[in-house]
C-alpha cells in the first residue's frame, strides 16, 4: 500500500534522475505492484493533528492506520514511533519475509 502522494514523489525523483518516459514506466510498474491507498480529507485531518515530524509522514501514517496495514516501510522508522503500525526498514522486512 502506498499513498498516491508517494507516487508523485517517486515520479519526481525518477524523472530528474533519468527521463520522463522512464519515470512514467516506473510509476506504471509500481501501480501494478502496490495498492494505492485513498488519500482524502480524513487522512489529511489525521496528518495535520498527528505528532509526526512532517505532514507527509503523517499522511503515510494515517493511510497505514486506516487501511490496517502490517508495516510502514521506511528509512526512518523512528519517525513513526507513535504509530499503531510498526515501522521497519526494507532490510528488516526482507528478514521477516525470509524468516
Amino acid at each position: 500500500m502506498t499513498p498516491a502522494a508517494s507516487l508523485k514523489d517517486a515520479y519526481y525523483v525518477l524523472e530528474r534522475q533519468y527521463d520522463e518516459r522512464y519515470a512514467r514506466k516506473s510509476i506504471e510498474w509500481l501501480m501494478e505492484l502496490l495498492v494505492i491507498a485513498p488519500t482524502g480529507a480524513e487522512e489529511c485531518e489525521l496528518s495535520i493533528h498527528s505528532n509526526e515530524p512532517d505532514f507527509e509522514d503523517g499522511l503515510v501514517r494515517a493511510c497505514a492506520e486506516l487501511n490496517n496495514v502490517d508495516f510502514i516501510l521506511t528509512r526512518d522508522a523512528e519517525a513513526y514511533r507513535a504509530s499503531r503500525v510498526r515501522a521497519i526498514t526494507c532490510a528488516e522486512y526482507l528478514e521477516i519475509c525470509e524468516g
